[in-house]
This record gives structure tokens, C-alpha cells and sequence, in this order.
């Protein structure tokens, strides 16, 4: 390939295909989780912390989209979120586009350069840590 993947934002493809490509193509290790609030991805850090992301699928009428999941498809993305989590529970927002209006493209490359700073900041990916700890 010669240039950056273009992301079609029509695309049926599940949301979370291509950060999650992007970031394991860094060498940053994404793990999937569940809880009753939805479906997220997990990084842990070699420090101990973890981000977490997700994304909310577009919004209906005056209702912020309820889907927080990384299963929806692309065309129906509206923004991401993701935090910074530590081992004493504590949490940082480290990205939140909902109320920027972005791209799917754009949001998903701001998305991933976010993590990919924190992870640096972090001590990088850990890759040791068992995905069900």
C-alpha cells in the first residue's frame, strides 16, 4: 500500500476493525472486555495502568447513542471515547470527540494517536499480563 488506508465511513465493517489494526500494527496489545455498559477494548501498559476505548453509535433525535460498543459498523460511528484507568480505580479521560462532529477517519486517526501517546508515556504495551487478570 502507498499512502495512509482511506476509511470509508459507509462501510459496513464492525467500528473498531481499523484502530484496532492500526495499534496492534504498532506493537500495542488490545484485548477485548465486557461489562453491562457495553463492549470496549482493554490495552494494558507496561506500568500497571490500561486505556480502555469505545465508540457510541450515531445519536437518535436528542438521545446521545446509546451503543457504547466496538461492534457496530462504521457507518453508523459517532464518536469515540477513551480513559486512562490506574490500579488504585482511578480514571482520566484521554480522548473524547462526541461533541466534535469528526470524521470517522479523522476521529479514528485522532483516537489512535492519542493511545499510541499514552501507551509511550506508559512504557509501551504490556505484553505479559494474562488477557483474563
Amino acid at each position: 500500500m502507498t499512502g495512509p488506508q482511506t476509511l470509508d465511513p459507509n462501510a459496513d465493517e464492525e467500528v473498531a476493525t481499523a484502530p484496532l489494526a492500526r495499534l496492534r500494527a504498532a506493537g500495542i496489545r488490545c484485548l477485548p472486555w465486557r461489562d453491562s455498559a457495553g463492549t470496549y477494548i482493554r490495552i494494558p501498559l507496561a506500568d500497571g495502568t490500561e486505556v480502555t476505548f469505545s465508540g457510541t453509535a450515531a445519536d437518535k433525535g436528542d438521545v446521545r447513542g446509546h451503543d457504547v460498543s466496538t461492534h457496530h459498523p462504521v457507518r453508523g460511528h459517532h464518536s469515540w471515547q477513551a480513559s486512562l484507568n490506574d490500579t488504585s480505580g482511578g480514571c482520566d479521560d484521554l480522548y473524547d470527540s462526541h461533541d466534535q462532529g469528526l470524521p470517522y477517519e479523522e476521529d479514528t486517526a485522532a483516537l489512535v494517536a492519542a493511545i499510541r501517546a499514552c501507551a509511550r508515556e506508559h512504557g509501551g504495551s504490556d505484553r505479559t499480563s494474562d488477557p483474563d487478570d
